[in-house]
């Protein structure tokens, strides 16, 4: 087995193993998203999912942009705006803006990544 940098994904055993990851954040995104689509609570674990998506493409970029396909993006976008739309007024005021403007950022930092 091959090392090539001191990286703890620095060798051949390690270094594809960021993609489960990615991978399961993905699929933790499409089923939370699943259940938004028809969701009346003001709840929801989407974002935190797409945060660590997020956090797993920064750290480890050209997975991410093979493993992210934008128009899921898009949709997850949508999804979550209209779930946002429906329930938004459900959210206690003082934290609404703030989770609306830090789900729009999410998505502008996520929506650099993927093919």
């Amino acid at each position: 087995m091959r090392i090539f940098s001191t990286a703890p994904e620095g060798n051949e055993m390690a270094e594809l193993e960021n993609a489960r990851y990615i991978n399961l954040a993905l699929r933790q995104i499409e089923e939370n998203i699943e259940w938004l689509k028809t969701a009346n609570k003001p709840v929801q674990a989407v974002m935190t999912h797409i945060d660590i998506l997020v956090s797993l493409a920064k750290r480890f970029p050209v997975n991410a942009n093979l493993l992210i396909k934008k128009e899921k993006v898009q949709e997850w976008k949508k999804v979550f705006n209209d779930w946002f739309e429906r329930c938004g007024n459900k959210i206690p005021a003082k934290y609404r803006e703030g989770i609306k403007t830090n789900s729009d950022e999410l998505f502008i930092q996520l929506e650099q990544y993927g093919h």
